[in-house]
């Protein structure tokens, strides 16, 4: 029972980290605009750098639940139009969805996350720590295989990871946007994604990392011989 309650800890840790990078780094405005400025994005699909910049804003905001809808206006190629079509606009109902679910499973891992601990520090407070580090390596050894088996997909070749992600995650093919007509395809490129999955990927390894390393020198120097039972 405690070695089960012990890994359900390690992996809902590793979920509350990864939903946590994600939001810290997809939904932040920051990540993009510079992106943009080191493409030239802007000048490159056409459009001035400030319709550039509040279209990206315009969609995290919306992902972020800080507004309805990606309403707006932007001049392409010099003509005036909406933003969004409505291929878009249904696709980023599907991708808003998504996400909110993704913080509900999260909120789900943290409450988990409290009640395990809770559940050691009434029954078995001495040895707590020591389960609760042996069950996160034990979570962490698994997650490193598959963090290995999508990286070197990543890195190799991301056009088909990311077309599976989509497959898996998306019941149509509203994804499928055209760049002669979908603004939303230009101002996302493959590029912007591929630096955009790499970046969480980093911020999620940092935090396992830090974490191992206590974890590791909490069952090398603190943790009381013989607990296993």
């Amino acid at each position: 029972m405690r070695r089960v309650l012990s890994f359900l800890f390690g992996w809902c840790f590793i979920i509350v980290c990864v939903v946590f990078s994600i939001k810290s780094t997809a939904l932040n405005p920051n990540f993009y605009i510079p992106k943009y400025e080191e493409m030239e994005l802007a000048s490159d699909i056409g459009v001035s750098k400030k319709d550039l910049n509040q279209s990206i804003r315009l969609l995290l905001d919306y992902l972020d639940d800080k507004r309805d809808d990606i309403k707006g206006h932007i001049t392409w190629y010099g003509v005036s139009q909406e933003t969004f079509d409505k291929k878009e606009t249904s696709h980023m109902v599907d991708v808003k969805a998504l996400y909110q679910n993704a913080l509900k499973v999260a909120k789900m891992a943290f409450i988990i996350l409290g009640l395990v601990v809770l559940y050691f520090y009434l029954n078995d407070k001495t040895l707590m720590f020591a389960y609760l580090s042996k069950g996160f390596l034990m979570a962490m050894f698994t997650f490193i295989l598959m963090l290995v088996f999508f990286g070197f997909w990543i890195l190799t070749d991301f056009t088909s990871f990311w077309t599976w992600f989509h497959t898996i995650f998306f019941s149509n093919q509203l994804w499928l946007l055209d760049p002669n007509t979908d603004f939303m395809i230009c101002m996302l490129p493959e590029t912007i994604f591929y630096k955009l999955v790499l970046a969480c990927v980093v911020k999620v390894i940092c935090f396992m990392a830090l974490a191992s390393v206590l974890a590791i020198y909490y069952m090398v120097k603190k943790a009381p011989i013989g607990f296993e039972r």
